[in-house]
């Protein structure tokens, strides 16, 4: 079962991106000298069929929680079954 990923990415205006060590108040304001602020943020899934990209940290976080929980239903629905094909005793 391949676990699916969708890591969240700040983007400065440029379309550049915002690395971690570019610090922000609470507030968004940047507290790193060389960055002129983060613009959207994006989030991208490891299947390869999804992608979202907004203004709003939150939203964007959220969403992106909701899709990876898809993901873990369906590993978690797909796990027993194949455990029972794993575990199947011939009784011949």
């Amino acid at each position: 079962m391949a676990h699916h990923r969708a890591p969240l990415i700040s983007h400065h205006k440029d379309g550049s991106e915002c690395p971690p060590s570019h610090k922000h108040t609470t507030s968004g304001k940047p507290l790193h000298p060389d960055c002129p602020g983060r613009h959207h943020f994006e989030s991208v899934c490891t299947c390869g069929a999804w992608k979202l990209s907004g203004g709003v940290k939150t939203h964007v976080n959220d969403e992106r929680k909701r899709h990876l929980a898809t993901h873990r239903a369906t590993e978690l629905a797909e796990g027993p079954v194949m455990l029972r094909g794993l575990l199947r005793l011939d009784a011949s």
